[in-house]
C-alpha cells in the first residue's frame, strides 16, 4: 500500500511539474541574478548557468577534480549525495543510514525521474549505512544524468532515509561526463 501510494505522488508531482513553467520549489527563482549554489563551471564564458537562491540549511554542490566527484552536503567532507567517476564507473552513494539492506535511490526535477537499486554498506565515516550503487556508464546513468541536466530543483528520495532537494547546477554532469571519456 506505501509503495502505490508512493508512485501515485510521484505521478501526480510530475504531472504538476508539466504544467507549469516556472520552478515548483518557492526556493528557486527562474529569473534571479544570484549565483548557483556550485562551484564555479569550468565552460565557456558564454555558456548559461542556472540560478538558486541558497539552500536556508547550508547545502550546497562542490566538485572535486582530483576524485572526479559531486558532493552535496553541507561541506565537502559531510555529503549527504555524492556522485562520483571512479575505474569508468557511476558511483552514486546517498549518506544517510537506512534499516533496510536495498532499497531504490529515485531523482525527481526537470521533468524527468529515474531509479537506481541500491545496497546499504558499512560506512567509513561514521556509525551507520551508506547506500550506494555504481554503474557502468549507458542507460540508467544517462537517466539520471538527464534529471540533472535541467534548469530546476532535484527531488532525491531512499525509503528510511530523509528527502534531499537539491538546487540547479552543472556540478552533477561533471561527474556523468567524466565517465563518458
Amino acid at each position: 500500500m506505501l509503495m502505490k501510494l508512493a508512485i501515485i505522488f510521484t505521478a501526480a508531482a510530475l504531472l504538476l511539474a508539466a504544467c507549469t513553467p516556472r520552478p515548483v520549489d518557492p526556493q528557486v527563482e527562474a529569473d534571479d541574478d544570484r549565483a548557483n549554489a556550485s562551484a564555479p563551471s569550468s565552460g565557456s564564458a558564454g555558456e548559461a548557468s542556472p540560478r538558486a537562491v541558497p539552500l536556508p540549511d547550508g547545502l550546497a554542490w562542490t566538485w572535486q577534480a582530483e576524485t572526479n566527484s559531486a558532493l552535496f552536503g553541507p561541506t565537502p567532507a559531510a555529503p549527504q549525495l555524492s556522485i562520483t567517476c571512479r575505474q569508468g564507473m557511476i558511483h552514486i552513494t546517498r549518506h544517510a543510514p537506512i534499516e533496510n539492506a536495498e532499497g531504490t535511490l529515485s531523482f525527481t526535477g526537470n521533468r524527468s525521474a529515474a531509479s537506481v537499486p541500491v545496497v546499504a554498506a558499512r560506512s567509513q565515516l561514521g556509525p551507520g549505512s551508506l547506500s550506494t550503487v555504481a554503474l557502468k556508464p549507458g542507460d540508467m546513468t544517462n537517466a539520471v544524468a538527464r534529471v540533472f541536466a535541467g534548469n530546476g530543483p532535484i527531488n532525491v528520495t531512499l525509503g528510511g532515509a530523509p528527502a534531499l532537494l537539491t538546487p540547479p547546477s552543472d556540478v552533477p554532469g561533471r561527474a556523468f561526463a567524466a565517465c563518458r571519456r
